[in-house]
């Protein structure tokens, strides 16, 4: 059965495409690789992660823990310990055994629950949940490391909607993220608000757009 018949019709309806792998290995193998082709690549870079940190603070206070998920050459991580104050833990997640060589990057497909991390996250950051093979039980995973009150920020914008690829198989739109969201947490992280970056030179082409969401229990 394909993963994504277990999404809710409305949902489906707001614009939603998941590719369907054979099997965990072949995700695993294909998501490895693009991993490592990319791996010299940096989406997300200083300007993006200051602005970022800036509203956690605002909004959210002094943080202690973060994840990253899907972080590929550990810079996302870096640099939200670099711009948080207090020198906070910043790890981030990659499935590829790349991660084996990052420092402060732990090897994990972000779909699975990770006990260590129950409750514990002030914030959980990604621009790489449109890798999901299976939205419902990442969400899950993702609303349950968060401390109430915690921030679930998923970047948003072009490219993101939904179409997919073997290697980006998961698409929605922006209102389906929300919805997708609520319902694998059963409410428990609901959606804030979207923010944007002020379009600057230094960020022209990498601005963020980013929808955020919060743990209310």
């Amino acid at each position: 059965m394909k993963i994504i018949n277990k999404i809710l019709k409305d949902i489906q309806k707001l614009g939603v495409s998941l590719y369907d792998y054979e099997s965990k290995k072949q995700y695993t193998e294909v998501q490895t690789a693009a991993n490592k082709l990319k791996i010299n690549r940096q989406m997300v870079r200083w300007p993006q992660i200051r602005f970022l940190a800036g509203y956690i603070r605002t909004n959210y206070g002094d943080v202690d823990f973060g994840i990253c998920h899907g972080s590929r050459r550990g810079r996302e991580q870096a640099n939200f310990s670099k711009a948080l104050p207090n020198n906070p833990n910043i790890i981030g997640t990659e499935i590829s055994d790349t991660a084996t060589q990052l420092p402060n990057t732990v090897q994990w497909d972000f779909t699975g629950v990770n006990k260590d991390w129950d409750a514990k996250a002030d914030f959980v950051y990604s621009n790489s949940w449109d890798h999901s093979r299976d939205p419902k039980r990442t969400f899950s995973a993702w609303g349950q490391s968060l401390k109430p009150g915690g921030l679930m920020i998923l970047h948003h914008g072009d490219g993101y909607g939904p179409t997919t690829t073997e290697m980006d198989p998961f698409g929605a739109s922006q209102p389906a993220l929300i919805q997708i969201v609520e319902w694998a947490t059963t409410k428990k992280v609901t959606f804030v608000e979207k923010i944007q970056q002020e379009n600057t030179a230094s960020n022209d082409r990498r601005q963020i757009e980013a929808m955020v969401f919060k743990r209310t229990e």
